[in-house]
């Protein structure tokens, strides 16, 4: 009996070094940053700037499927707006938004898990909180006011879809074009897509 006894000591032991040895080796947890900066031309003298970044925490859940939880931050500057019809009565100066989206969802693998070169999708929701501010200064008149819109907050839809490609053992190189829908129970949610790059580290 008590060699029996060692006997399923010593096999429980074995079994659960093999697991942990088994968990270790799957990378269960995932660091990773992406960004992109551009900038577009309207006219000769007018532009838009926009940067975005994007960095999170991942927990693999099974195979080819993690829970990713992500903050977002989306920033543009348009150097100059003129409004007003059918003439001009004030033009906008450096008007500024940035948008501060917190999401969760799942990121799933569309090959094996054996792949170095990987495609992926990205499935989610999230709470965005959004802020205007821009430089006022009406038709005849030499000076500017800032004027600061109050800022808006919502749910968001969010997916996402790109490529990862791996480039050492526990690093990822990322490609993935983004996109959230603000308010998507509405009629017309307002909705913004982006590409962003960035790396991936399995820990």
């Amino acid at each position: 009996m008590p060699i029996r006894t060692h006997q399923t000591i010593i096999t429980l032991c074995i079994s659960l070094i093999l697991t942990f040895c088994s968990i270790s080796q799957a990378h269960l947890l995932e660091v990773f940053a992406k960004a992109s900066a551009s900038k577009n031309f309207t006219d000769e003298d007018r532009y838009t700037v926009s940067v975005s970044g994007a960095t999170g925490l991942a927990l693999l859940l099974i195979p080819q499927v993690r829970i990713e939880g992500r903050y977002t931050v989306v920033s543009s500057l348009q150097n100059r707006l003129d409004v007003g019809s059918p003439s001009v009565i004030a033009t906008l100066n450096d008007i500024k938004t940035e948008t501060n989206i917190y999401s969760v969802g799942l990121d799933i693998d569309l090959l094996s898990d054996k792949n170095s070169i990987q495609p992926f999708v990205f499935v989610g929701a999230g709470y965005i909180v959004s802020d205007r501010s821009y430089y006022l200064t009406p038709v005849g008149s030499s000076s500017a006011t800032l004027i600061s819109e109050p800022e808006t907050r919502g749910i968001s839809a969010n997916v996402g879809a790109g490529i990862r490609i791996r480039i050492a053992k526990m690093i990822a190189f990322e490609v993935e074009a983004y996109g959230y829908g603000l308010d998507p129970q509405k009629p017309n949610p307002l909705i913004n897509i982006y590409g962003n790059a960035g790396i991936r580290i399995f820990m």
